[in-house]
């Protein structure tokens, strides 16, 4: 996952993200040549920014033959970019955080997405993300969320 962590990405939307980010996933062979369109597409139909306090955070997927092995990829944008909410895709939240996830199993990213859920939600968590000033310490800081969820 380290190699995936990525902090002031300069994106203007989403489908700049998936290029950015597709190009990487697929070098490092964690997806296939249908990452990138699939991503847009599943993205346009269901938006995956979720209304979360203190900050909205995406968390954007796709189908599982487009994944050649799984993975969490988080993402600080340099700046803010308007994202379709989860729940209302016709309003959009300003997202600077985006954990980018690939699963090929069915179901096995419902536990992660509890724990995620969970970890958004916490005030400390997130502001430890936006505080951290390398790559390796938006890692560590990652990592260093609560990996259980009520």
């Amino acid at each position: 996952m380290r190699e995936l962590t990525v902090i002031d990405l300069d994106a203007s939307c989403p489908d700049e993200i998936f290029d950015v980010m597709g190009k990487r996933f697929k070098e490092l062979g964690y997806v296939n040549e249908k990452y990138i369109p699939s991503i847009k597409k599943r993205e346009s139909m269901y938006p995956t920014a979720l209304p979360v306090e203190p900050h909205p955070i995406a968390i954007p997927h796709t189908k599982a033959d487009a994944i050649v092995r799984p993975f969490i990829a988080p993402v600080r944008l340099r700046s803010t970019i308007a994202w379709g909410d989860m729940s209302d895709p016709d309003n959009k939240l300003d997202v600077k955080l985006a954990f980018m996830l690939g699963f090929y199993e069915p179901g096995a990213h419902i536990e992660l997405l509890q724990i995620l859920m969970h970890n958004f939600q916490r005030a400390d968590w997130v502001n430890a993300l936006y505080a951290a000033k390398t790559e390796d310490e938006f890692f560590d800081a990652v990592i260093d969320m609560e990996w259980w969820h009520d």
